[in-house]
């Protein structure tokens, strides 16, 4: 076995993952295992707290840095567009600005610096009189990126070495960080990140929030069968369909392989259930090319579903109760769910 963070990662689980899911004397010994193992340790949420504010990506930055792009409210909001600029302030109250997101937004936007709002707020005020004294003594409207860009460099000096990029080329640079090149689908690390957040938003105020864990049955096959070129092709219709049936809300992402997670928030396990079988059904429903040669002459999907619980002490427990599940139905047949419940 291998220990990280005091609990215990089960070495049969990631040695079934190399064989194909083995014999069902190796998925029992790995449930065992499993329920033998209550070494997890209770994970310190202000220490994951502090972790998550730290991350330096996250979608909702990107997203809003796209949205106010592409309106120009920035621009807007400081004066850049209209002729007078000391009228600033009444441009930035007319916008109808959303209350504790919007001047961090506009200051991430700008410099890419995630700050509190109370500070964010303080700061842009500051760069509006900056933006305003340096363009009286220019003789011409400097423009807000050049002020925010001076303020944090040569006054606030939160800057060492800045450098210029287009913001849409930044956004887009920044998604595909997030995401998996091939289907297009969040890759592995935002999914972790977004696990944590769920957790520690469940932890805190009694959110509830279910995981999917997927695995294309005979994948193997298929890809021996018609090649890498169709397989990656039927991975990506497989993210296309995840992303019909799953909501805007949840995050579905390309876990490794032929294999898929999905985090469904404010669902519990029994409407988490039924959004498992949406999936199966969708992804059995789906022509795949070639699918013949498979067993059953169709590319299935096996799904493990847990929820979480108030016992559940780290989200890498929730990631392995979903394991297990998965297995579980791998074992019991293929093309089925399984919910994890504690024996």
């Amino acid at each position: 076995m291998i220990e990280i963070k005091g609990g215990i990662i089960n070495m049969q689980i990631l040695f079934s993952r190399t064989v194909a899911y083995g014999t069902q004397h190796e998925i029992a010994d790995t449930v065992i295992t499993m329920e033998k193992s209550k070494e997890y340790t209770e994970i310190n949420l202000q220490e994951l707290k502090k972790e998550l504010d730290s991350t330096n990506l996250k979608i909702d930055d990107i997203k809003n840095l796209k949205k106010l792009t592409a309106m120009q409210a920035i621009e807007l909001a400081s004066g850049d567009l209209v002729d007078h600029i000391e009228k600033d302030e009444e441009v930035l109250l007319s916008l109808g600005k959303q209350p504790g997101t919007y001047y961090r937004d506009i200051i991430f936007a700008l410099i890419q610096i995630r700050l509190p709002e109370n500070e964010a707020q303080r700061d842009w005020k500051e760069i509006l009189k900056h933006k305003y004294d340096v363009s009286q003594k220019l003789g011409r409207n400097i423009g807000i990126h050049i002020a925010a860009l001076d303020y944090y460099t040569n006054i606030k000096r939160r800057i060492r070495n800045p450098k210029i990029i287009d913001a849409n080329e930044y956004a887009d640079t920044a998604s595909r960080a997030l995401t998996d090149d091939l289907t297009k689908a969040y890759n592995r690390q935002f999914f972790e990140q977004q696990l944590k957040r769920l957790f520690l938003s469940a932890k805190t105020d009694g959110s509830v929030f279910s995981m999917l864990m997927l695995d294309l049955d005979h994948f193997k096959m298929y890809n021996d069968l018609n090649g890498h070129i169709k397989g990656d092709i039927a991975l990506i219709e497989t993210v296309r369909v995840l992303h019909a049936v799953c909501s805007t809300d949840d995050t579905v992402a390309r876990y490794g392989g032929e294999e898929f997670a999905v985090l469904l928030p404010d669902q519990p396990l029994s409407i988490a259930l039924k959004t498992a079988e949406n999936v199966r059904n969708a992804i059995y429903d789906y022509r795949f090319v070639n699918e013949q040669g498979l067993p059953g002459g169709r590319l299935s999907v096996s799904i493990g579903v847990t929820a979480y619980r108030n016992d559940i002490k780290d989200p890498s427990e929730m990631m392995d109760e979903a394991d297990v599940a998965l297995y579980r139905a791998k074992n019991s047949g293929r093309n089925r769910i399984k919910p994890f419940f504690k024996e």
